[in-house]
């Protein structure tokens, strides 16, 4: 499960020069199609004996893992590196491009990217009869749980005996609520997640949420009415239709809280060369970037300085000695190291323009 994949110890993990390839697939035979892009990097290094050398290893170690493995899911992400004898591969939950990258660390950026967008959450589909309650991780769910209600439709009697059947209903479906909050209050406890979304019939929905204690009601990030008699597709294509809304509305306000610090001279910072400036020292609680950014940056070969642009020469020692990276993924790293997050958002008014 990717969510499950540490970023800040990748993040600590360097070798020379560009001594790392990092390579996602969807399968096998997608890792034909990189062809031109290996050609391309080889004719690129082809006058740096020791970077061509790293490079023609590293090849022959991913061929030696792809012969070796086989897998299930919807792609892998493999990072190896000949000169620190290090393989490593995870199974990816969720298909990515195919893309090889050659750099002097794991390349992380879309590794980021997916644990930014597929963060941990909970659903409960429930009615009157019975709830699940569904923990999503990674873009999977897993059934967690079952609470049996047998909460009976409302049905007319007539004087007091409706009035007593009334009142024991109510107490049957608010016992039944608190079953479920149990269940919820324990999957909090042991499970890291964020979001918890209701579905199913809207009066059990109402006693659940009224049910809830401060700490899950403040994860409760939406509801909707569902009909179970359309199937499980009908439960996770809603589930996932609230959560991508609310993960969206989730950025605007970021967005807007940004805005608001910059605008009063508060602690946020735009722009590739003040982030980075902030990133660098530990300064960055969360970083907003979209997710088509493509922010060059240059990293030196003698000081290690690391700057945004694309340079020829190094801003800090003047060695001509540099070599292009890709600035959003040395943010990602530096934001993993300092535990920081790393939101990749979709476009928002300004944005860019600002960064």
């Amino acid at each position: 499960m990717f969510n499950n994949i540490d970023l800040r110890e990748l993040a600590q993990i360097s070798g020379p020069e560009r001594a790392f390839l990092s390579l996602y697939l969807t399968n096998k035979d997608s890792y034909g199609s990189l062809k031109g892009r290996i050609d391309t990097i080889r004719a690129l290094l082809k006058d740096d004996a020791v970077e061509t050398e790293h490079f023609e290893e590293n090849l022959k170690l991913v061929e030696t893992w792809l012969a070796e493995h086989v897998w299930e899911t919807e792609g892998v992400c493999l990072f190896v590196c000949w000169a620190l004898d290090y393989t490593q591969a995870f199974p990816l939950t969720v298909a990515v491009p195919d893309l090889l990258w050659v750099d002097s660390s794991p390349y992380i950026r879309p590794l980021a990217e997916l644990q930014d967008e597929y963060e941990n959450f909970v659903v409960v589909a429930a009615d009157n009869t019975a709830s699940r309650i569904f923990f999503v991780t990674s873009a999977r769910a897993d059934q967690d749980a079952r609470v049996k209600g047998d909460v009976k439709n409302n049905v007319k009697k007539g004087g007091w005996s409706q009035k007593r059947y009334e009142r024991r209903r109510v107490n049957k479906l608010v016992h039944y609520a608190k079953e479920i909050v149990d269940v919820l209050t324990e999957m909090d406890q042991k499970e890291k997640f964020d979001r918890l979304f209701l579905v199913g019939s809207q009066e059990t929905m109402v006693q659940i949420e009224s049910a809830l204690n401060p700490p899950l009601a403040a994860k409760l990030a939406g509801k909707q009415n569902v009909d179970f008699s359309a199937g499980d597709e009908q439960i996770f294509d809603t589930a996932f239709d609230l959560f991508f809304n609310a993960e969206r509305e989730a950025e605007a306000k970021l967005w807007d809280k940004i805005k608001d610090e910059v605008c009063r001279g508060g602690l946020a910072v735009t722009g590739p060369d003040e982030v980075l400036k902030a990133a660098a020292v530990g300064r960055v609680e969360k970083i907003a970037v979209t997710r088509d950014a493509k922010l060059p940056g240059t990293r030196c070969r003698d000081c290690e300085n690391l700057s945004s642009g694309a340079l020829t020469k190094c801003k800090v020692c003047g060695s001509e000695d540099v070599f292009p990276v890709d600035l959003v993924n040395e943010l990602a790293e530096l934001a993993a190291l300092t535990s920081a997050e790393t939101d990749f958002v979709d476009p928002l008014p300004g944005l860019s323009e600002a960064g």
